[in-house]
């Protein structure tokens, strides 16, 4: 309390030189007080931002972390590169913080701050799960897509509403599969969101979704019983119904390895790499046979990506699985051994 309050005794006399000497103090809330006291000076000079800069790294976690963040919302780049650690090992309020301030800074392709709003993503914790969402919203980067779109699987419906929503805005008709596949959701509002977002994007697909009746039977077929399911994505196969390919993504994760199975088959038509993010998921799938089908459909798509899904089959812990993989690869590469 008594050097707490000796802080603030230099900070109401305008002490810079007392409050920077209090930056090398042994106890870090004397520390952390004096940055915060140097941080709030107006038009600091030279000497302090040099100053202030050194203490992103500080012994102390709590002050690095605080010095990082601060001078991040004060619009410095240089310390971008340690916010990689704060992500990952912060407290939830740092990284929600860390967050907010990669939000206020808009659209961003720095790869630093998309990898953070990356692990965000996939932060266990409900607030800094929303927060990167906001963040990813605000970056505007299409390489984030893929990683907001995992939050459409969340059991939370808010989350999906954010996620559909960041997708919506920085999308477009790029992201009309993801959103297509929210109309068979069992809540309401993430249904109603969905077809609110598809009828604004101006794309054949996006509208056969929302004003064709035969697609709102497929839709409805997804949220019946296992048996109409299992029907419905083999339908989408049989007619080609392009429409459908993200309802048979929704099939990939079909708790009954039928629908997962028949979901796998109908996707082989239409051979789109839009599937393999969808598909590679079911190589760690606990039925052998829902694996070895999974490896049959990555052969029919047959891209650079498709290929790296199969390179992983190739340690599966069934012979079957790995000797399919293996063959996979040697006729789409076209090689005479692999």
């Amino acid at each position: 309390m008594i050097f707490t309050a000796t802080v603030g005794r230099l900070e109401r006399m305008n002490d810079v030189a007392g409050l920077i000497s209090c930056l090398d103090h042994k106890r870090e809330d004397v520390r952390l007080n004096a940055f915060n006291a140097l941080a709030g000076v107006t038009d600091p000079d030279d000497t302090i931002i040099s100053r202030l800069k050194k203490m992103v790294n500080d012994r102390s976690i709590r002050v690095k972390t605080a010095a990082t963040l601060k001078l991040a919302g004060m619009g410095d780049n240089s310390v971008s590169d340690k916010f990689i650690d704060i992500i990952v090992n912060g407290s939830k309020d740092e990284k929600v913080e860390l967050l907010k301030v990669i939000a206020q800074k808009g659209n961003s392709e720095d790869e630093t701050v998309l990898q953070v709003i990356m692990h965000g993503l996939r932060d266990k914790k409900e607030p800094v799960k929303i927060q990167a969402i906001a963040a990813a919203e605000a970056a505007g980067s299409m390489h984030l897509i893929p990683y907001i779109a995992e939050c459409l699987n969340e059991k939370l419906h808010k989350i999906r509403l954010y996620a559909a929503h960041a997708l919506f805005t920085i999308g477009g008709d790029k992201v009309v599969d993801y959103l297509i596949g929210l109309l068979a959701d069992k809540n309401p509002d993430v249904v109603f969101a969905a077809r609110r977002y598809l009828s604004q994007i101006d794309y054949q697909t996006a509208q056969q979704a929302v004003y064709d009746v035969r697609f709102t039977a497929l839709v409805n077929g997804m949220n019946d019983r296992e048996p109409v399911r299992k029907l419905t994505v083999q339908k989408i196969g049989e007619e080609s119904i392009r429409e459908g390919l993200s309802l048979l993504h929704l099939g990939c994760r079909d708790k009954y390895r039928e629908v997962r199975i028949e979901a796998l088959k109908s996707i082989s038509v239409f051979r789109s790499p839009s599937s393999v993010e969808f598909i590679e998921k079911l190589l760690n799938d606990r039925s052998q046979k829902v694996r070895l089908e999974a490896v049959h459909t990555l052969e029919s798509i047959g891209d650079e990506k498709a290929l790296i899904a199969l390179e992983w089959a190739l340690d599966d812990k069934k012979d079957a699985v790995r000797k399919a993989a293996h063959n996979a690869i040697v006729r789409t590469k076209g090689l005479a051994r692999y």
